[in-house]
């Protein structure tokens, strides 16, 4: 009886390391400069704008890109969705911050929490940064990711890494089941509320040394 526990014991763990192996991104390439977050997002309008087509688990959409952009950023909170129409193309959403934002020193009186595909911060009398600075130099970004690779490189980053994404701000439209669906992203960091997150859609992602595509 023993035998067939410790048989039965193995075989989960092996299959759960399996499982793990298989859910790990393939690195595409190494790239050993520093990753710097003190820079604002890097954002250049588009003159063709392209268009890329989604007909999966019953959304039929069109994400229009609408400027490129990249950020170089300290994860401040990351949260998976799988509820509603929107985690059909965008899994997770990452909390990012910058500039000053990203500093130790900073982050020790910072607390972000994620809910509803929304992001909430709060900071003691102790942290030497505004409300104002802290709204500006962060933003919840909901991610698209061009691949599965991208999808498991983003799911696998974890909260307090550093990591540089690049890609496109998107708006999407199309209809899902019955009804007709819109989502915009913002194309500014300075605005708060409701339509305020950027919705990216990702095509390289960069965590420590390693790069995913």
């Amino acid at each position: 009886m023993k035998k067939i526990v410790v048989i039965i014991f193995l075989i989960g763990v092996l299959a759960f390391v399996g499982y793990s192996f298989l859910q790990r991104p393939v690195v595409s390439e190494e790239d050993f400069t520093t990753i710097y977050t003190s820079h604002n997002p890097e954002q250049s309008p588009l003159f063709d704008h392209s268009i890329i087509s989604v007909n999966l688990k019953g959304l039929e959409a069109e994400l229009k890109s609408i400027a490129q952009y990249k950020i170089a950023a300290i994860i401040l909170s990351k949260k998976r969705y799988a509820s509603d129409w929107t985690s059909i193309i965008s899994p997770l959403d990452l909390a990012l911050g910058w500039g000053d934002v990203a500093e130790p020193k900073n982050l020790e009186h910072l607390e972000v929490r994620q809910t509803m595909r929304w992001y909430r911060y709060k900071f003691d009398n102790e942290c030497a940064i505004t409300q104002n600075y802290i709204s500006t130099h962060s933003s919840n970004h909901h991610i698209i990711p061009a691949n599965d690779n991208i999808r498991k490189a983003v799911l696998f980053a974890k909260k307090d890494d550093l990591i540089v994404l690049e890609g496109y701000l998107v708006n999407v439209s199309g209809k899902y089941k019955d009804g007709n669906v819109v989502w915009r992203s913002s194309i500014t960091r300075t605005d708060t509320g409701n339509g305020s997150c950027e919705i990216m859609y990702v095509t390289s992602v960069k965590l420590n040394t390693n790069i995913y595509r």
